[in-house]
């Protein structure tokens, strides 16, 4: 049964959605640890390129994705299976951890995330839920820790730093080198409600 469910509308973009659900999870023989599971998806468009000549300019090429991730009973995050649909056509990719920090993709030992604990859908609030509810901070405190970052819709995989800061009861900032800083908001679960700029949540 769902614990909590989302729909979000982005708001630096004509095209987007996202939608997300937390649910219970039972463990299985391939996840022995699994407690919780995070299933999302989104649609949207890269945005064209519009300094060409009227005629030539370039449109919109929409995407979208859907992911499922994995996560034991301290929100550590176990497995994450994503799939983007683009113009390039269907692409899937497959990352698991250990209770080590150890991961794989698809199937391969992947060094670079070594001591990566979250994962992180770049279309999607929904996997700040993971952070927010693994590190539990007290209002006022900082963490700064690095993640598996997946960017959509090419599925590109890396490891990028990221802070996060506990302003209030419900409010949160987000901060990562390359695009600065942003604040957020979550309901009691830890679901995003709205993110500075980028999401607002419509149902």
């Amino acid at each position: 049964m769902p614990l909590g469910t989302a729909l979000w509308r982005r708001l630096d973009e004509p095209h987007g959605l996202a939608h997300g659900v937390v649910s219970e999870m039972d463990p299985t023989p391939e996840q022995p640890d699994a407690a919780f599971l995070l299933d999302g998806a989104a649609l949207g468009a890269d945005s064209p390129d519009d300094t060409g000549p009227i005629g030539e300019q370039a449109v919109p090429r929409p995407w979208s994705t859907r992911f499922s991730v994995v996560v034991d009973a301290r929100w550590q995050t176990r497995a994450c299976f994503l799939e983007a649909l683009g113009g390039d056509g269907l692409d899937r990719v497959t990352l698991t951890a250990d209770a080590l920090g150890r991961w794989t993709l698809d199937g391969r030992e992947w060094p670079e995330l070594t001591g990566c604990v979250d994962v992180d859908v770049s279309v999607s609030p929904l996997t700040n839920t993971l952070v927010v509810r693994r590190l539990g901070l007290a209002v006022g405190e900082e963490r700064t820790l690095d993640v598996a970052w997946v960017d959509v819709p090419s599925l590109a995989v890396s490891r990028v730093a990221q802070s996060y800061r506990r302003e209030a009861e419900d409010r949160w900032v987000y901060a990562d080198p390359l695009y600065g800083s942003f604040v957020f908001t979550v309901d009691p679960l830890g679901m995003v409600r709205e993110y500075q700029g980028l999401f607002a949540r419509v149902g």
